[in-house]
């Protein structure tokens, strides 16, 4: 298992290894995978998994109480939340039980009676007995803005919530061993670190082919997840779909998009806040104060890897799509913008090595704060600082050889930022011209140059 799943792990094992009764709420994108932590969390202990599905509050009743008594558990057909959870405790002994629901959601939404006979039940025998319950969502806006609303007082009986992340790059390598570093970061690029989309891409295939056939083409699956994503989680998707698709093609403000879609300030500052709930967009912001004459500020991107390249790449285009074959399109409307695209996801690679290395112990320094930088004449793709002062700062530049006039630009950029970068770092996968080599080799310089060789074995 990855380490950041097991440290998902961990936090769970230490309220079982507690032996205390809470309730524990588990959440996160639709495509993170997280059954497998489940049931590497609920192995070989007593347990009691049920999937919610959006029907009404009898018809939950009768199915889960149903597969209860297809494992010998009596009960009758429509029985209450109560006698559900009694007899699954009666069939456990005196044993530590766990309750995974998941897509709970559903219950809630339809019957808050299932809380309140929850919390009694965890009331009256929780003391006795540990009872462990996760309740298990996808709905990430409604988890972390109307959930507890809804709950009222009862809410104050949670004991914890794990939101469960995207994984990293390198564990998308882990999961692609024979795929090439670039083919990696593109892949990347397009599925993030969303672990349901992965098992589309096939390792033996190329980049293009990968996308050809799982992205472009119609009836692939990944083709259609992009407006299953809006659909089911987003109201007036006509609305949202306008948004994406002016952010896609690089109209990331709010003036600009006021401008640009014709909705009203106030509507599309609506919209936004709602699209950055669900993690489908984000605000970005640059590191500190100094220098704030200089920022570009209120700048909105696209979070979700597979909503970006759709609407950057495919939803513009799809009348083309319809008369062409997928490999043409590939050629005509993504291969020349494919590499611009990668270089913003390259700058979260970069990112993950900085961090890694400081875990190896070969970062000059302790990292306490992080982030970017935002010029109206340029970028800061990464600064990283210590708490007593210590900065990086970093340019990550994908396809392309870094240049001596590249480094030029980002000490400017820093100058604007009032940062002085202690060390400075270059990325690229394309190499390094003469004159940045040198630099590098000189005794006492504070430049850092992290070619492919560094990135692939890093």
């Amino acid at each position: 298992m990855n380490e950041q799943r097991l440290d998902d792990l961990r936090f769970l094992n230490r309220y079982y290894d507690s032996n205390l009764s809470n309730i524990l709420v588990v959440y996160g994108h639709r495509n993170i995978e997280k059954d497998r932590l489940l049931e590497k969390f609920i192995e070989n202990r007593r347990s009691v998994f049920y999937t919610a599905r959006s029907v009404s509050p009898r018809e939950q009743l009768f199915l889960w109480g149903k597969e209860l008594k297809e494992t010998g558990i009596d009960l009758p057909e429509y029985p209450e939340f109560k006698e559900l959870f009694m007899a699954c405790l009666k069939s456990a002994g005196r044993n530590p039980i766990i309750f995974v629901i998941k897509n709970f959601e559903h219950i809630i939404k339809g019957d808050i009676s299932f809380f309140t006979q929850l919390t009694e039940l965890m009331d009256k025998n929780g003391k006795n007995r540990q009872i462990l319950v996760l309740l298990v969502s996808d709905d990430i806006n409604w988890v972390e803005n109307s959930m507890v609303a809804s709950l009222g007082n009862k809410a104050a009986s949670i004991a914890g919530f794990k939101k469960i992340k995207p994984l990293s790059f390198t564990a998308l390598r882990a999961y692609y061993p024979d795929m090439s570093y670039r083919d990696a970061v593109m892949t990347y690029s397009v599925l993030g670190g969303q672990t349901s989309l992965w098992r589309y891409f096939d390792s033996n295939l190329s980049f293009k082919e990968n996308i050809c056939k799982n992205l472009i083409d119609p009836g692939s699956y990944l083709h259609g997840e992009a407006m299953r994503l809006t659909s089911q989680d987003l109201r007036e998707t006509a609305v949202y779909h306008t948004i994406l698709s002016c952010m896609a093609r690089g109209i990331n403000k709010l003036n600009d998009l006021y401008h640009a879609t014709g909705f009203s300030r106030a509507k599309i500052s609506v919209y936004l806040k709602t699209l950055i709930h669900h993690d489908f967009a984000y605000k970005a912001f640059s590191f500190g104060n100094a220098g704030r004459e200089n920022v570009v500020k209120g700048v909105y991107k696209i979070a979700d890897p597979l909503l970006d390249f759709y609407f950057r790449f495919i939803y513009p285009n799809l009348s083309a799509l319809s008369q062409m074959s997928v490999e043409k399109f590939y050629d005509i409307f993504i291969s020349a913008g494919m590499q611009s695209y990668t270089s913003e996801y390259f700058k979260a690679v970069c990112r993950e090595y900085i961090f890694r290395s400081e875990m190896k112990g070969s970062f000059p320094f302790e990292i306490g704060d992080e982030g970017e930088w935002l010029g109206k004449d340029g970028d800061i793709d990464i600064i990283v600082q210590s708490d007593t002062g210590d900065t990086a700062i970093a340019k990550c530049i994908w396809g392309r050889q870094v240049a001596h006039s590249d480094l030029n630009a980002l000490e400017d950029c820093a100058k604007k930022a009032r940062l002085e970068g202690d060390v400075v770092y270059l990325f690229s996968t394309a190499g390094f011209d003469a004159w940045l080599v040198d630099a590098s080799m000189k005794p006492g310089s504070k430049l850092r140059l992290i070619g492919i060789d560094e990135l692939t074995n890093g």
